[in-house]
């Protein structure tokens, strides 16, 4: 909480502001930048400018545009916000159009960028923001020593006490693209991960049922699912790190799928890659 107080003094004081909130988890992100903005401005929605991706959707250079026109009127008094939720999801061609406006912002506009993955950003972005960071409160993780759990509450802060109650199900691989509760997904997946490892056989079969996986009216679900695969594998590995030394080569590869911007991905062969290079990791050979 100090450092929201922290953010919103900086912001009060300043004139022509860009700025970025980082943190862990998108949900406390999204919750703790609305409730700052809407503070910030009143609630008056004149004052305030939302781009937030939804669907593993881009932000797209239409979207600076739009940006770049509302902080083009001065406002009858006070200050101007734009946030840009996900800002990890610019394209290139909405960085690059986005720069001078971060580097140059009028005086009475406050840009904030809001993301969990501050190092897919351009360099040319980060070195013209203030970056604050915004974790979830420790006590939220009381009485969990459990890895996975901890990270479930990482990702699902709002679903504390049906995770500390292990409030979900192992379903069928097959149905993870129609299933609602995200809890379920990530047990699943993370179970099914952990069985396969050590064993060739297992791999190739978890990965023929992962590569049916499809949804021809939402491809951006397609490349999410492959994104929680990654993002689950890094979990695993960290796990594995803790018993001995892993081979971080590998991690990266998977890091750099997860960081990833555009679905251009076969995606059986990369579910088997993601697999293999997390299998490869924790080889203690």
């Amino acid at each position: 909480m100090d450092s929201i107080i922290h953010i919103k003094n900086f912001i009060e004081k300043s004139k022509g502001l860009s700025l970025a909130i980082t943190g862990d988890n998108e949900f406390y992100l999204e919750k703790t930048t609305l409730t700052l903005v809407k503070d910030l401005t009143n609630n008056e929605i004149d004052k305030f400018l939302i781009i937030n991706p939804k669907n593993s959707s881009n932000i797209k250079i239409e979207d600076i545009k739009n940006l770049q026109e509302f902080l083009s009127f001065r406002p009858d008094n006070g200050k101007k916000l734009v946030v840009l939720f996900n800002a990890e999801k610019l394209m290139p061609e909405a960085e690059n159009a986005l720069l001078k406006t971060l580097e140059e912002p009028p005086e009475y506009g406050i840009i904030i960028l809001v993301t969990t993955s501050w190092n897919s950003l351009f360099q040319t972005i980060r070195s013209r923001v203030f970056r604050f960071y915004i974790s979830i409160p420790k006590e939220q993780f009381k009485d969990v020593s459990d890895p996975f759990l901890q990270k479930l509450i990482w990702t699902f802060p709002d679903k504390i006490e049906e995770i500390k109650n292990r409030n979900f199900d192992l379903i069928e691989i097959s149905q993870l693209m129609k299933e609602k509760n995200k809890l379920n997904v990530y047990y699943t997946l993370y179970t099914k991960i952990k069985e396969s490892l050590g064993d060739y056989k297992k791999i190739n079969e978890l990965v023929k049922v992962l590569s049916k996986l499809r949804d021809p009216k939402e491809p951006n679900k397609n490349f999410e699912m492959l994104k929680i695969v990654g993002k689950i594998s890094l979990w695993i590995a960290e796990e594995f790190s803790n018993e001995f030394e892993i081979k971080y080569s590998h991690i990266k590869n998977i890091e750099k799928i997860v960081s990833s911007k555009v679905p251009n991905y076969l995606y059986d062969l990369t579910y088997y890659f993601i697999l293999l290079s997390l299998n490869d990791s924790i080889s203690k050979n």
